[in-house]
């Protein structure tokens, strides 16, 4: 399935169900099994200003580094990820989603 977050800026997302088991149940899904990459900063400009600012705040001889620096969250690192906060997230959208029964197809 894809998601696009943010029409603007066009953040899509790709959402791939690996495999469904026949003895499956819904009750506390979704859930986190693996998270890669810090979330970039609110209006970044998409993946193309995203990889831009990645590129100014890790070169301090940018162009656009002090700029860049100053405007995002202090001290940003793309590859710190702050698990908890995450689970928190997706355990909150698992009490609230209500899964709609699936069907299996035959093939």
């Amino acid at each position: 399935m894809h998601y696009l977050y943010d029409f603007g800026d066009s953040w899509d997302h790709v959402i791939k169900l690996e495999k469904w088991f026949d003895n499956t149940t819904t009750e506390g899904l979704p859930l986190l099994l693996e998270a890669a990459g810090r979330c970039p900063p609110e209006d970044v400009g998409g993946a193309p200003g995203y990889a831009e600012y990645l590129d100014a705040i890790g070169d301090p001889t940018h162009p656009e580094h002090e700029n860049m620096r100053l405007w995002g969250p202090e001290r940003f690192d793309p590859n710190v990820i702050d698990r908890k906060a995450l689970e928190a997230a997706v355990n909150a959208l698992a009490g609230i989603w209500k899964p709609r029964p699936h069907k299996l197809r035959s093939k």
